[in-house]
């Protein structure tokens, strides 16, 4: 029977509070949990608020406009320290594996590399 409730393109639950609708009444009262649970973090910036602390704190880094995490072997900057972290391994899982002769651009596919040594040729 529920594997039949999954064809029926017809949603029983509709949230009064917001556009989420289901067929499954278990799924419609776990969603409805989310409304009243109490959201004690507010953002000071905004009108923002939530009932999670992490969620509060991602959401105050779109408020920030400087860059504070810099790459030092690049331009790369950004205000997301899991982006960061994410970059500086690019950095280490190239490691030195096919680097370009005419500049520092280094790349760990022989292809890329080719494809990169172009913007080097002169039209002649």
């Amino acid at each position: 029977r529920k594997h039949m409730g999954t064809h029926n393109p017809v949603k029983d639950f509709k949230c009064s509070q917001c556009n989420y609708t289901t067929n499954n009444k278990c799924s419609f009262k776990f969603h409805l949990s989310r409304h009243v649970k109490s959201k004690r973090f507010k953002c000071a910036q905004c009108d923002y608020a939530t009932s999670n602390k992490y969620h509060l704190k991602s959401h105050l880094l779109r408020h920030e406009t400087s860059k504070k995490f810099k790459c030092a072997q690049c331009e790369f900057a950004t205000k997301y320290k899991f982006s960061f972290k994410a970059h500086r391994l690019a950095h280490t899982a190239v490691s030195e594996v096919f680097k370009c002769a005419h500049c520092n651009y280094a790349t760990n596919s022989k292809l890329v590399l080719k494809r990169h040594l172009l913007k080097h040729k002169t039209s002649g």
